[in-house]
């Protein structure tokens, strides 16, 4: 009787480390996956992210432990983590829970004086796990709809990792307690503000959309209008400045967004990844993506249909890119450069077709802008 109990047991044991193992792989080959879209990202959309030395450590979170990939040393300093698997990449490490909050999909970063802790000026990316993740987000339905949402805020965290910008934020944002949701209180308040914003994007769409030259600097001078004008009444009627905040959320959110976007490009051409179909059947081999068209996702550059800015951004970033107004190499290394600032230091007046038919800006922008 003792031995039939003993190899119950043993069986029990082997049964739970086998499905311990299994849950491991899942996650590995998920957050390989992760960083696969990193690097596809460096080569196709925005040089840099995939550098090491812009690498944020990332914490996935399951209901009962944690795992962490690439943590810095102060992290290991400060909780017991055991090594279970590495590559030439990266480091996975488990450790426990980190906290209680229920659901994380964000990028955190400490400031003030909370020097000792381990994200203090030093970014991490945290995310929930696909599960988890669905359960409080059910229209998440696959792997690859989860990680568009975990490149979105890895942008975050590569935009942190620049010195200058880090700078910039603690100084200009954090030291005047101005989170994004001020801005969006405001939108939603005050009908002559989202007015104007729905408008000013408008424009933006139509500079995008126009292939008349004059046109395109009609709509880009009648939004810089707006934008100023709007932020005067802004000041005055709300005794709030609002364009330092403003521009730099719209850059951090409008550029996530852009990183985001190219991945739904992307899926909808991309070969199902086998290894992990074998490994994840949460990974619905880019299904969700095959027949994605911008303009049935209003949601990525509508104002009205999501939070302003991200929409607002994201469309002078594509607006920046159909003018070949280069701006990748100098958001973030210049501290608060923003991107509207970029498309006003290069605002195209005309396009003048070139020998190769190629537009060339020519930049001839007369009206006052000084505030800028």
């Amino acid at each position: 009787m003792k031995q039939v109990i003993l190899l119950f047991l043993i069986a029990i044991c082997f049964s739970f480390k086998c499905h311990s193992e299994r849950k491991d792989q899942i996650i590995i080959a998920r957050i390989e996956y992760v960083y696969s879209l990193k690097s596809f990202i460096e080569q196709n959309v925005w040089k840099g992210f995939d550098d090491k030395k812009f690498d944020v450590p990332l914490v996935y979170y399951t209901d009962s432990i944690c795992y962490i990939t690439n943590p810095t040393d102060r992290f290991l300093d400060s909780y017991k983590a055991s090594l279970i698997f590495k590559n030439n990449d990266i480091k996975i490490y488990k450790t426990c829970l980190l906290d209680s909050v229920p659901f994380h999909m964000s990028v955190s970063v400490i400031f003030g004086d909370s020097t000792a802790d381990y994200s203090y000026k030093s970014p991490f990316m945290n995310c929930s796990s696909f599960e988890i993740t669905k359960n409080t987000i059910p229209d998440v339905s696959s792997t690859e709809e989860w990680a568009t949402m975990i490149l979105h805020e890895y942008f975050h965290g590569f935009q942190f990792r620049h010195p200058k910008f880090l700078d910039y934020y603690e100084k200009n944002i954090v030291s005047v307690s101005a989170p994004q949701d001020t801005l969006t209180r405001i939108y939603k308040h005050n009908k002559w503000f989202k007015e104007s914003v729905d408008k000013e994007n408008d424009l933006l769409l139509s500079a995008i959309s126009t292939g008349d030259n004059n046109e395109v600097y009609k709509s880009i001078d009648t939004f810089f209008q707006l934008r100023m004008h709007r932020r005067a009444q802004a000041k005055q009627l709300l005794n709030f400045d609002i364009k330092p905040i403003e521009g730099a959320y719209e850059t951090m959110e409008g550029t996530a967004r852009y990183i985001e976007y190219s991945l739904y490009g992307e899926f909808a051409v991309k070969q199902p990844d086998g290894d992990l179909i074998k490994s994840d059947t949460c990974f619905h081999s880019y299904s969700y993506f095959r027949n994605f068209k911008l303009d049935n996702a209003k949601w990525l550059y509508i104002t009205s249909k999501t939070t302003y800015f991200y929409a607002s951004g994201f469309n002078i970033a594509r607006l920046l890119d159909k003018l070949g107004i280069e701006y990748k190499s100098r958001l973030f290394k210049e501290g608060g450069i923003s991107l509207e600032q970029i498309l006003w230091e290069n605002t195209i007046a005309n396009l003048q077709p070139s020998a190769s038919n190629q537009a060339k800006p020519i930049t001839i922008y007369k009206i006052n802008l000084s505030q800028y």
